[in-house]
């Protein structure tokens, strides 16, 4: 069943829209013959919540990290100084959620979900060469390698529900550059589908369905920019 983005996430949208939009026109005429594929790394943490679990907050810090290609398009045709490029990652990201004491559910003393995904995010970007700053939105498809949860009653019990192996989410990314081919990324990312499968005891400790929720920092590196 897929949702709408919560308003986090729609604000990071029109955030960046409003930067791509209010960027000032120029006659420059960006050099085409630079327009080449460029990969890189990136390593960082996410910062993790799974809406619909009966707990509030970012209160689980997971690593992340992988390799980057970016392939820039050729006299897009864009108004400002600049093109295009579609870019794809290889990514480790460990996601899930953390809480304790009386959440949505008054019996539920702790909760913790630990899920790691291998993930395939695909971007399309902003470029303006890799010595600029770079700002990108697309989707992402995880698949489910592991994950554990435990849910801990007050009365001493504890229970555990599926979760589907493939997760869609949405992402938007703004990558900072600060010199020598090292950028700073943050991230927003939202699953566009459930992550659990139907259970109807799930109403008990929260929502039926629930939502992969991630903020994330990362250090990215691009090769061969000096």
């Amino acid at each position: 069943m897929f949702r709408i983005l919560s308003d986090k996430g729609s604000k990071v949208i029109l955030i960046v829209l409003f930067s791509l939009v209010n960027m000032p026109l120029t006659s420059a005429q960006y050099d085409y013959d630079n327009a080449r594929p460029v990969g890189g790394l990136l390593a960082g943490a996410n910062f993790t919540q799974v809406d619909g679990d009966g707990y509030k907050g970012y209160n689980k810090i997971s690593p992340a990290g992988g390799g980057i290609l970016y392939l820039p398009v050729r006299n897009a045709g864009l108004p400002v100084e600049g093109t295009l490029a579609w870019s794809m990652e290889v990514l480790y990201a460990g996601k899930g959620a953390f809480g304790s004491g009386s959440g949505i559910a008054t019996n539920v003393q702790q909760q913790k979900i630990s899920l790691i995904y291998a993930e395939i995010p695909l971007q399309l970007n902003y470029w303006r060469g890799p010595r600029k700053s770079i700002y990108g939105a697309g989707f992402a498809l995880g698949y489910l390698g592991a994950s554990e949860e435990q849910i801990s009653t007050v009365s001493g019990q504890v229970y555990n529900f599926p979760f589907r192996k493939l997760d869609v989410s949405f992402l938007a990314t703004a990558n900072f550059h600060v010199g020598y081919g090292f950028f700073v990324s943050p991230r927003f990312q939202y699953s566009l589908a459930s992550i659990r499968k139907p259970n109807a005891a799930l109403s008990s400790f929260g929502r039926d369905e629930q939502f992969n929720n991630v903020w994330s920092v990362k250090l990215m590196y691009l090769f061969n920019v000096r």
